[in-house]
């Protein structure tokens, strides 16, 4: 099977790589692979891997192994000797490829030259503990980091692992891609699944800036599609794809073609979409034939979906000591409490119409009850912690499966730890959420990130540690973290602004319909920024937004509407998209509607409806609806004129920081017009107005006239209609 696998790797390689001739890269990597001969440990496993991501040996991969293969080939057929094969050149060639340094290694063994044998163990050593060393490989968020399949093959096989399945799982609507391998473990013989990554590396060959291949499904179309003639898992992959697009008929041919290959998962894929009813060849009753061939050939999901029809009689009898009999052959080679989770979970779905909830909570408490962490953390979920008497259930359970060692409980202890309780208590919440984000556990590195962007917790601030967490978790495809590297970019916040960045950012998190995703994308249209400006594009963005429920879309869409941009200019539609925003809690859109009831030129004039939305903004502490409450008693616009009630606006206005607030009580205490002349109020609030514009020149100005004591009514006039023509 590994030769197999790195004939589909070079298929791969082939669809997408450079076919530049062969030579010996010059690049920093070379460097850093003779300082990992000389002193492992001084070489950082995760710069070396960047440092190969960039230079010109992941272009020339398929040269590379091509050479290799030549050489195992010539070895085999005897026409060279192991000592006749130029191992430096060729592994010089792809430093990271680990099968020609361990070949290197046993030829130089074998001939006895212990220097240089001791020269490629050293490299293959350092690569495959750096591969090892930094993830879990359990999950697509802990998946090894790889360049080629075929490397995670043979660390598999090197490891000891016997492989009995691969397939290919989407993360994020298609915008990732982890090859996942069903194996057994050579330590206790239990069956386990091991993800790999090498999504950074397809980028590389693909010459998309990483992680935006998926925004044009490049993956899928680039990779996947041409290596599936020959590639049972990328076929496999293909028939799902079909599947989700509602051809079934298709993806029924791809998995009995995958199936034909050798999937073993097409089987489970095909036998859903079976028991589905989507299927043009087999009845319902005939189902679990496709069930029971994955599990007579090692795979465990045949045999717990075998042990799930036969328990709600789906196409075959209800059998419940033939359900007993096949969970406990898929537990002797799962982890405790494993398989019954597993049947909780089908049990629970509506997927095939048939949810039994009393049977779920059973097979729920049986695997809980072994201990099994996914299990505990569901089970404390079912005790809410605001609850009367089920707050020690929860912390009991949800601290059971934290200490696990399961990602997503730790998460969920520390972050309960870190909300309620005291201050020993928040030390171990911090250590629980620390465990998880190690892990790469996306929302634990995205509170992470926050709690040292701020500072909480007693923890440091920190805003560069705060930026890796948070493009940690986006990378692993957490959607406010990638809307967060969004606003970064776009706001050069901690990072240069990058506009285009920003955009493929709000892309991937749109692409899985998050609505402020979707709503940043009909902004950046508007703009132009990061794309071209298009204010018809960013209408009929921010239309599927606010009717998927986006506040900010149609507050947007409000302000479109009364500007006539994008779309013909309709003040009606203007005020029922400001108003729906404004109902849903807009501040910006109560005073944008005030605003338009106050338009004296147009039939949407009503004072009373402008000074209530005005109103309704200042309760939220709004220093617009503050300011607008102001002009409007100053100049009695539907009320009856009242200066000091327009004061009083203008204070709270100005104490929230509103320029024009600061500047209309400097006015009115240098003028002495509405309210007593006081020349020390004014210059305090047009100092105040200066600070908050940020007007170096006028501030400049000030100070000088402060500290010569000679600041006069003529003077403060002055600055002030200087102040007024900057804002």
């Amino acid at each position: 099977m590994k030769k197999l696998l790195f004939v589909l790797t070079l298929l791969l390689l082939a669809s997408c790589a450079s076919q530049s001739t062969i030579h010996t890269p010059v690049d920093p990597l070379q460097d850093l692979t003779r300082q990992v001969v000389l002193a492992p440990e001084s070489v950082q496993y995760p710069i070396y891997w960047s440092e190969y991501l960039k230079s010109p040996q992941s272009l020339n991969s398929l040269e590379a192994q091509g050479r290799y293969q030549a050489e195992m080939t010539a070895l085999e057929t005897g026409k060279k000797s192991c000592a006749e094969v130029n191992w430096q050149e060729v592994t010089q060639l792809n430093s990271i490829s680990l099968l020609p340094h361990l070949s290197a290694t046993e030829c130089y063994e074998s001939i006895g030259n212990d220097e240089l044998a001791s020269y490629h163990q050293n490299i293959f050593n350092f690569i495959a503990r750096g591969i090892l060393s930094t993830r879990r490989g359990d999950t697509f968020y802990s998946a090894y980091e790889v360049a080629s399949w075929g490397d995670a093959e043979d660390l598999l096989n090197i490891s000891g692992f016997e492989i009995l399945d691969s397939y290919f799982e989407f993360a994020a609507s298609r915008s990732g891609l982890y090859r996942v391998y069903n194996v057994r473990d050579p330590n206790n013989g239990k069956v386990r699944k091991i993800y790999f990554d090498n999504n950074r590396f397809l980028h590389r060959l693909l010459d998309i800036q990483y992680p935006f291949a998926g925004l044009s499904d490049a993956l899928y179309k680039n990779i996947l599609l041409p290596l599936a003639d020959s590639d049972y898992s990328a076929l496999h992959a293909v028939g799902q794809v079909q599947e989700a697009e509602g051809n079934f008929q298709q993806a029924e041919h791809t998995y009995l073609k995958a199936i034909g290959m050798g999937s073993l998962t097409a089987n489970i894929s095909l036998g859903n979409l079976c028991l589905e009813g989507n299927s043009t060849k087999f009845a319902v009753d005939e189902c679990a034939q496709l069930f029971v061939a994955a599990a007579d050939l090692g795979l465990q999901e045949g045999k717990i979906m075998l042990a799930y029809i036969t328990t709600i009689g789906l196409g075959i009898e209800v059998d419940t000591e033939l359900t007993s009999q096949l969970l406990a052959s898929a537990a002797e080679t799962l982890q405790r409490g494993e398989a019954e989770y597993a049947m909780a979970l089908l049990l629970a779905s509506d997927q095939y119409d048939m949810p039994r909830a009393d049977l779920a909570a059973h097979y729920l408490q049986l695997s809980a009850k072994q201990g099994y962490a996914p299990a505990l953390l569901e089970q404390a979920g079912t005790h809410l912690k605001d609850k009367p008497g089920q707050q020690k259930i929860f912390t009991n359970l949800i601290s059971q499966a934290a200490k696990e060692n399961y990602p997503p409980a730790q998460y969920y202890y520390g972050k309960y730890l870190l909300e309620v309780a005291d201050e020993n208590q928040s030390h171990q919440g911090m250590y629980f959420l620390q465990q998880s984000a190690e892990a790469g556990f996306p929302a634990a590195l995205y509170l992470r990130g926050k709690i040292k962007e701020n500072g909480l917790y007693q923890q440091p601030q920190d805003a560069l540690s705060a930026l890796k967490d948070f493009e940690a978790a986006a990378l692993r495809w957490h959607l406010p973290a990638q809307l967060r590297m969004g606003l970064f970019n776009s706001r050069g916040k901690i990072v240069r602004t990058d506009h285009d960045r920003a955009y493929g950012w709000y892309a991937l998190c749109a692409k899985v319909n998050n609505l402020d995703c979707v709503t940043n994308l009909g902004y950046a249209s508007a703009l132009g920024v990061g794309v071209k400006q298009d204010y018809q594009r960013a209408a009929k963005i921010y239309q599927y937004a606010a009717s998927q429920g986006s506040t900010r879309a149609s507050y947007n869409l409000g302000l479109l509407y009364q500007n006539g941009q994008g779309v013909g200019q309709d003040l009606q539609q203007a005020k029922t998209y400001l108003t729906q925003a404004a109902e849903a809690g807009s501040v910006d859109a109560m005073n944008a509607l005030g605003l338009l009831y106050l338009s004296q030129d147009t039939d949407q004039l009503n004072y009373a409806e402008a000074l209530a939305w005005f109103e309704r903004a200042s309760k939220h502490n709004s220093k617009y609806g503050f300011y607008n409450q102001g002009r409007m008693y100053e100049k009695g616009l539907g009320v009856a004129a009242n200066s000091e009630r327009a004061l009083s606006h203008y204070r709270s206005a100005s104490e929230l920081g509103h320029t024009g607030a600061s500047l209309k009580l400097a006015k009115a205490y240098s003028a002495g017009e509405i309210t007593n002349y006081n020349l020390k109020m004014a210059l305090h609030y047009l100092k105040l107005a200066t600070e908050q514009s940020g007007n170096k020149t006028i501030k400049t100005t000030l100070q000088k006239c402060q500290k010569s004591q000679y600041c006069n009514q003529i003077e403060v006039a002055e600055l002030i209609s200087l102040l007024s023509t900057e804002e």
